[in-house]
């Protein structure tokens, strides 16, 4: 169901070229809702979930959104297509490790979903490429505006948004920009730049691979999920934007910058704030990529250099080291030192190379050594291409 709806082409936010550069990966805003007449999720029995679910997808049938997009019932996918979603930003992590009925919206760009029944009853996301947070907003707002007109949502006239994540309370939104910073990381700088964002409430942080260490108790019945929801070769999303790792640990260069809470500024003030503090750290890097070049253009070279020859000929390839191909590659495309490899090329290889996306290329399951055959087999022919 899903490989013939979604596989076929890049999401939106991704098949173009990023509007401001090649730091900035994507962006995104999370808006949680919950009804007032049902406990959170975590809570709710199956039937209720059941009722949820119709409920919100009448609405959504109303609206006539299923004519520009579909709706998933995840029970009815198999784990391979759950995943497949997750690695496409278009579900949390929690959505794919919840149980019972519970489903997403996807429009027909995949640059807006609607998920059913994860942490919270409705959670709307929409992704823009660069840090495009304003737009995305927009989206946002305009369907929020819509559904609080047919959905009774839970809000208290003190508080604002009731949700089951503390830090959601208020808004309830979430607003994050996903940057390569590979010259601040390179420059030991992005210790400092989290402080800043911290001072600012923002959080910059890194991202893992794969999902969180620990499981959530066995009697919170959101998370009685099957473990083979959850694969170590991907990059999975919370509402926040990316399962977070110390910045020093992070995977491929990328940096998740999102702001801390959602009590006591309005959305607009939120989703300046966070765009701003991209726009400085793009501008930051740029800096601090001007000096590199300045002082060790031979040596920007070689990385990107040799990074391009391991990709075209490799015949094994993990994907924590695709991932540090790619942000040598990303970082040679950026400076200038890197020509005949397009950006957009990068992008495909971020996605497609993720376990799900390649197992939905191959038609079956694979173990961790044919995933790595299959992504260095996916990496020639990209270079080869290119």
């Amino acid at each position: 169901m899903v490989a013939s709806t979604l596989t076929d082409r890049l999401p939106g936010w991704l098949a173009g070229e990023s509007p401001d550069g090649a730091e900035a990966v994507c962006c995104q805003c999370s808006l949680a809702r919950n009804l007032s007449d049902f406990p959170f999720p975590a809570r709710c029995t199956d039937d209720e979930k059941r009722a949820i679910e119709a409920r919100i997808t009448s609405v959504l049938d109303g609206l006539s959104l299923f004519s520009t997009g579909r709706y998933y019932s995840l029970p009815e996918l198999s784990s391979r297509e759950v995943r497949f979603l997750a690695e496409r930003r278009l579900v949390t992590y929690e959505l794919m490790c919840a149980r019972g009925p519970r489903g997403v919206y996807v429009s027909e760009d995949q640059s807006l979903s609607i998920m059913v029944n994860g942490l919270e009853h409705l959670c709307l996301r929409a992704i823009k490429p660069g840090v495009q947070l304003q737009e995305a907003w927009a989206q946002l707002n305009l369907l929020d505006d819509t559904l609080r007109g047919m959905l009774d949502v839970a809000f208290d006239d003190r508080l604002g948004f009731l949700t089951c994540a503390l830090n959601n309370v208020g808004t309830g939104l979430k607003s994050s920009a996903l940057l390569h910073l590979p010259a601040l990381a390179m420059a030991n700088r992005i210790a400092e730049r989290a402080e800043l964002a911290a001072a600012h409430h923002l959080v910059l942080r890194g991202v893992r691979i794969g999902g969180v260490e620990e499981r959530p108790p066995r009697s919170v019945s959101l998370f009685d999920a099957p473990l083979d929801h959850v694969s170590d070769e991907a990059l999975y999303t919370d509402m926040e934007g990316a399962l977070g790792s110390p910045v020093n640990e992070t995977q491929g260069d990328l940096f998740l910058l999102v702001n801390r809470g959602t009590l006591g500024l309005s959305e607009e003030e939120l989703v300046f704030q966070v765009r701003q503090a991209a726009l400085d750290l793009i501008t930051l890097e740029h800096e601090v990529r001007a000096v590199l070049l300045k002082d060790s253009p031979r040596a920007l070279e070689d990385q990107s250099g040799r990074a391009r020859g391991i990709a075209g000929g490799a015949r094994l390839l993990s994907f924590s080291e695709g991932l540090g191909l790619l942000s040598s590659l990303r970082l040679g495309i950026g400076t200038g030192v890197l020509s005949g490899f397009a950006l957009s090329r990068v992008n495909e290889l971020l996605l497609a190379s993720q376990g799900a996306h390649l197992e939905m290329a191959k038609g079956r399951k694979c173990d961790p050594l044919a995933l790595s055959v299959e992504r260095a087999d996916l990496f020639r022919r990209i270079v080869a291409a290119s």
